[in-house]
């Protein structure tokens, strides 16, 4: 019954996931394209093996065309051989760089390369040619025709098409270690995720006036609901979690954002019911998280702000300064397309304007914490990183709305006090100071600028 049970939530879980996250369930997994590719060699196996054994077609073409049978199983034992040594060759290279690469920069890379459709459309050329290869030759007969067509025909070109793929993927390869291309990929999939998660999915039902929710916000008896199992929360559905607490007339608090890590022994949401009398069904809202081992990036935008900032630490760390300016403006953007385009309120309504689910939200402030805190700690006394991190911040003060800007100064301020130096040549205090002035012009706080300057041990008074 129990796992019956489990059955049930797991389509039932399959059927509520959004596009995005039935491709990412489906295509994380690296063996599901070579497994459609298979199918359809072993389709292309019956179809050329009933035309060259049953019809015999070969006999219908012309010399040039058509090989005996002693060439046909030269031939293909020969492609056998080859294609799984190109196959067993370009891989475990590809691996061996993406090791050493994951390991200078970040391993949570790795999963970004293997899921694009370049990487898994390769895999399932190179592995359905040699199971058509490989069945051909295990099925030929040679009492069967005098003159094969189709399978020695069809086995070169399918070669031709692995050695084409070959070029192209290693090409690909070059092309896409480079950590602009990779980063910018990157930056691509959490815009992605941002439209996603924050825009199509919760705006509509984020409250415009938070005050207009006061009133709403429930103060009798609460009741809780834990998972069975701990891990972290992945994804929740959102959409049918408002639907049936506008259905039950509930009024839901989630204890834990997406990306967190729930402990089975807590309680993962709070409910109030306006009728004590009403019998809720806690299990259906339980099948509407879903956790796991690890974290994923469906939901979570801060996982992808994340990888970044280990890009930026790691590049740090190997004296590559180029590679972590390039991330911080990255981290920039992104920062950017989150304060543009999302509310950040955390009071979702139903379609009456009732309260529905209030999430454990993130600020604009938490967002600028996840992307630049731990660079800045880890640059610290690095004053060309620190001052290209206040032209990222000078950026985004230019960009972001009002409601933003005592965030974006509060941090750069932050950043300034933390700079940790003993020595700064003149340049580097001009670029600095001059940094940080930019930053309170944009954001109205030369006030605050002033009384920094006035506790400053270089002395200055003003912008140089």
């Amino acid at each position: 019954m129990k796992h019956q049970n489990k059955l049930q939530a797991t389509i039932k879980k399959y059927k509520n996931m959004s596009k995005r996250e039935k491709w990412h369930q489906i295509y994380s997994n690296l063996w599901v394209t070579p497994i459609i590719y298979a199918g359809l060699s072993l389709l292309l196996f019956a179809i050329t093996v009933w035309a060259d054994l049953k019809m015999e077609f070969g006999n219908m073409m012309p010399s040039i065309l058509s090989a005996n049978y002693q060439l046909t199983e030269t031939i293909l034992s020969t492609l056998t051989g080859g294609l799984l040594s190109l196959n067993a060759f370009t891989f475990y290279g590809v691996l061996t760089a993406l090791t050493t690469f994951a390991g200078q920069y970040s391993p949570r890379i790795l999963k970004n390369f293997m899921m694009t459709k370049v990487t898994q459309r390769t895999l399932g050329i190179f592995n359905g040619s040699f199971l058509y290869v490989l069945f051909c030759l295990l099925f030929l007969n040679g009492e069967a025709a005098s003159q094969y067509c189709l399978i020695p025909v069809t086995a070169t070109l399918l070669t031709a098409l692995c050695l084409g793929t070959f070029a192209f993927f290693i090409n690909y390869i070059v092309t896409w270690l480079q950590v602009s291309n990779m980063t910018g990929d990157m930056k691509m999939e959490s815009i992605d995720i941002i439209e996603n998660s924050l825009l199509n999915e919760l705006d509509p039902y984020r409250v415009e006036d938070e005050g207009t929710i006061n009133a709403q916000l429930p103060e009798y008896k609460a009741h809780h609901i834990g998972l069975d199992d701990s891990g972290y929360l992945q994804t929740i559905d959102f959409i049918p979690l408002i639907e049936e607490a506008y259905k039950d007339d509930l009024i839901i608090r989630l204890e834990y954002k997406v990306g967190s890590f729930v402990f089975s022994s807590m309680p993962l949401l709070t409910y109030w019911k306006k009728n004590e009398r009403t019998t809720i069904n806690e299990y259906k809202y339980k099948n509407m998280f879903h956790t796991g081992n690890s974290q994923t990036e469906i939901q979570d935008i801060e996982f992808s702000i994340n990888k970044f900032v280990e890009i930026a630490i790691r590049a740090l760390g190997n004296d590559d300064p180029k590679t972590a300016t390039d991330t911080l403006y990255d981290i920039g953007d992104l920062l950017i397309n989150i304060s543009q385009k999302a509310k950040l309120t955390p009071y979702l309504t139903d379609k009456d304007s009732n309260l529905r689910l209030i999430l454990q939200n993130l600020t604009f402030d938490d967002y600028l914490y996840i992307g630049f805190a731990s660079i800045r700690h880890y640059a610290r006394d690095n004053v060309g990183i620190t001052v290209e991190l206040l032209k990222v911040l000078d950026a985004i003060a230019r960009a972001v709305s009002k409601r933003d800007h005592q965030a974006v100064w509060e941090f750069a301020f932050y950043t300034a006090s933390g700079f940790e130096y003993e020595y700064m040549h003149h340049l580097d205090e001009r670029k600095f100071y001059n940094g940080l002035f930019n930053i309170a012009k944009a954001t109205g706080h030369e006030d605050d600028y002033r009384s920094l300057m006035e506790g400053s041990p270089t002395n200055l008074k003003g912008p140089l």
